[in-house]
């Protein structure tokens, strides 16, 4: 039984790259640039990309069309929204595609048009013995054949289409037009981005936040969605201070990831001292067989323009029951999502206290490669990156690092953010482009525990004993400090606690949060 379906009505690339911006389609996938007619007339051949975007990536600014639209000058002009195709986060949003349920049939090849059974085919069908169920039912096959009342073609009651009416519109015309995102079971609630994004409005504008950027990626006609939602209010300078960031040295002679002279990074030397840092949101939803749309804290760094996503608490909204019914999810006990956006920018917000603690710490641990028996490039490579992305990404940290050998983590990470922002060709959506992003989320949240990823599967691929560099003793993945100090190329600064100043900024942080309440 086969199915179909009827509708009643019968980037160097900068995040958001408005390479689309002209509504060029991405030929790859199910349709080319042009669909041929279903008939046999004179009607010309349809270029889908001056009707539909396959694939593309928005950039927006401002909540509505009566905001300012001001980026914050930190913002580099390729991240930023062309003169020529402003819009505000509003319009954007408006902009994507709903998807809508329609009618699911099937088609009885066991039943003509005219309702006649055919009752030699269903002899001839495998597995099923037409023997027993005349003798069952008492009645012969043609009999029961004669007395069925069943149509050729058949209503699905327990399954839904989820479709996009644009394209099926076209289709509706002679167009040879996929229009369906997945067959869905009749339990699943479609979240559109409308209903669900929107929202995000009023809840930035209680918090005062009018003026947010981002982007908006999205890929099959908007199947599959990837927006970032940056802050401005939410801004963090981190120091370079020299009194922050001085060389160390404690009893047992581990020395400082930094230098007196200049940070091994080449991010907080005498002529840029700070590091600005913005807080968001990333969020995303996929109407093709997954149950969740999804948010989490990112940070971003308008310097570099990079995105580092994954930075707390991961809120999901399955699609079934009434998921963007306010009434109904309160009396299910779960929160609507019209009041999720407030609880994500305060999570994120109380996260940003958190980001100095997080960069001194990716800046006082160093891979000294000398040391180490594997390449800057392997070492990427063992976090799961294409040698692609990892030598690219392997250039730009050597070559900042001071000395060359020596880089931090936080030099590693942001180069990896910056070689895939460039280098990377295929959609901004993409799973695998999140991916690639998400090692460098962990080398933020994690730094000891991906070293000692890397060196376990450096000796997992190694058949010389001697190359082997994780202790023996050493049989779980550990996150603190003291448990990486004792592994040969690797230094570790021995600031572990807040210094006087950053908690100093710290409480100027809560107490002005306190105010904002009182």
């Amino acid at each position: 039984m086969s199915t179909e379906s009827k509708s009643s009505s019968s980037q160097p690339r900068s995040p958001g790259s408005d390479s689309n911006e002209n509504e060029t389609e991405n030929t790859s996938g199910d349709e080319n640039d042009t669909s041929a007619s279903r008939t046999d007339t004179d009607r010309p051949p349809l270029p889908l990309a001056d009707l539909l975007t396959r694939e593309t990536d928005r950039k927006f600014v401002g909540l509505t069309e009566n905001d300012s639209r001001e980026y914050p000058d930190e913002v580099p002009p390729e991240t930023r929204c062309s003169a020529a195709n402003s819009r505000s986060f509003k319009e954007a949003i408006q902009a994507l595609p709903k998807a809508s349920s329609g009618e699911l049939w099937a088609n009885n090849d066991f039943v003509e048009t005219s309702g006649r059974v055919d009752t030699a085919a269903i002899r001839r069908v495998h597995g099923l013995d037409v023997d027993a169920l005349e003798s069952y039912t008492g009645s012969s096959i043609a009999d029961l054949a004669a007395s069925s009342d069943a149509d050729a073609v058949v209503r699905v009651h327990d399954h839904q289409d989820i479709v996009d009416d644009r394209r099926k519109a076209l289709n509706a015309l002679g167009y040879d037009v996929k229009f369906r995102w997945q067959i869905a079971s009749d339990s699943y609630s479609i979240i559109n981005p409308q209903e669900a994004y929107l929202p995000i409005i009023s809840a930035l504008q209680q918090r005062g936040e009018t003026n947010p950027f981002g982007w908006v990626s999205y890929r099959d006609w908007g199947g599959l969605l990837k927006m970032v939602v940056i802050c401005p209010s939410l801004r963090n300078v981190v120091s370079g201070d020299k009194e922050d960031l001085e060389n160390t040295i404690d009893e047992d002679g581990i020395t400082s990831a930094v230098s007196n002279d200049s940070d091994s990074d080449g991010e907080d030397n005498e002529n840029n001292p700070e590091t600005v840092i913005y807080g968001g949101f990333q969020t995303g939803y996929d109407f093709r067989g997954t149950q969740t749309l999804w948010a989490r804290p990112i940070l971003f760094f308008p310097d570099s323009g990079t995105v580092l996503p994954d930075m707390g608490e991961r809120y999901t909204r399955r699609h079934y029951g009434k998921a963007t019914n306010a009434d109904h999810e309160r009396s299910q006990g779960r929160v609507p999502i019209s009041e999720w956006w407030r609880s994500i920018y305060d999570d994120i917000d109380t996260r940003m206290i958190e980001v100095d603690t997080a960069i001194r710490r990716t800046r006082a641990i160093a891979y000294d490669f000398e040391d180490l028996p594997f390449s800057v490039e392997d070492c990427y490579t063992y976090w799961g990156i294409a040698f692609k992305y990892a030598e690219r990404a392997a250039d730009r940290a050597t070559s900042i690092a001071n000395p060359s050998t020596r880089p931090t983590v936080f030099n590693l990470q942001l180069s990896l953010l910056i070689s895939v922002l460039e280098e990377y060709e295929g959609s901004m959506a993409s799973d695998t482009y999140q991916e690639y992003l998400e090692v460098a989320g962990e080398l933020f949240r994690t730094p000891a525990m991906m070293i000692q990823l890397a060196m376990q599967e450096h000796d997992h691929r190694t058949d010389d004993d001697s190359q082997r560099v994780l202790p023996e003793n050493q049989q779980t993945l550990s996150d603190s400090l003291e448990d990486i100090v004792d592994i040969p190329g690797i230094s570790v600064d021995t600031e572990a606690d807040l210094s006087d100043q950053q908690a100093h900024r710290v409480q100027d942080r809560v107490q002005r949060r306190l105010g904002d309440i009182f």
